[in-house]
């Protein structure tokens, strides 16, 4: 089975993985630091509970139709340097980020009320997502994120 951000265990270890985050923990890759990264999850989860509008679609719309979905959540691996939706792009907006350990508990925070709310509105890259989709779609892009900054 997929992890997903809904599923307790899955949930629970990616709280863990951000929790244990340290500010000394290195980029691997890409430009963003650890604060912006950290900003840029919790847009994506602001987004989906509607704390920010969503501003509109972006990409291409085969992304939006279930094969395109399904293809992206679970079968396709995510490179190094994915495009992201204009809205969460953190360096771009020159959006400000906070301190790192408030960065991370604000991130806690929104997953948790994630957690209760099974109907998150659209996403900008994927339209209209069922719990499924959008807990593996959570659990996907936090996973790559950690990963980026050795978490």
């Amino acid at each position: 089975m997929a992890s997903n951000i809904y599923h307790q265990q899955d949930f629970q270890g990616i709280v863990l993985r951000i929790d244990a985050l340290s500010s000394s923990n290195q980029r691997k890759w890409g430009k963003m630091s650890m604060e912006e990264m950290l900003e840029h999850c919790s847009l994506q989860l602001k987004l989906g509970l509607g704390h920010v509008p969503l501003s509109g679609y972006e990409g291409p719309s085969i992304q939006r139709t279930w094969f395109g979905r399904k293809s992206f959540l679970f079968v396709m691996p995510w490179p190094r340097g994915l495009p992201t939706p204009s809205q969460m792009n953190v360096v771009k907006n020159h959006l400000p980020s906070k301190e790192f350990s408030a960065e991370k508990d604000q991130l806690i925070k929104l997953l948790k009320e994630v957690q209760q709310t099974p109907n998150l509105k659209p996403h900008a890259f994927f339209g209209a997502m069922n719990q499924t989709d959008w807990g593996r779609l959570i659990w996907k892009h936090l996973d790559h994120h950690l990963k980026q900054f050795g978490g």
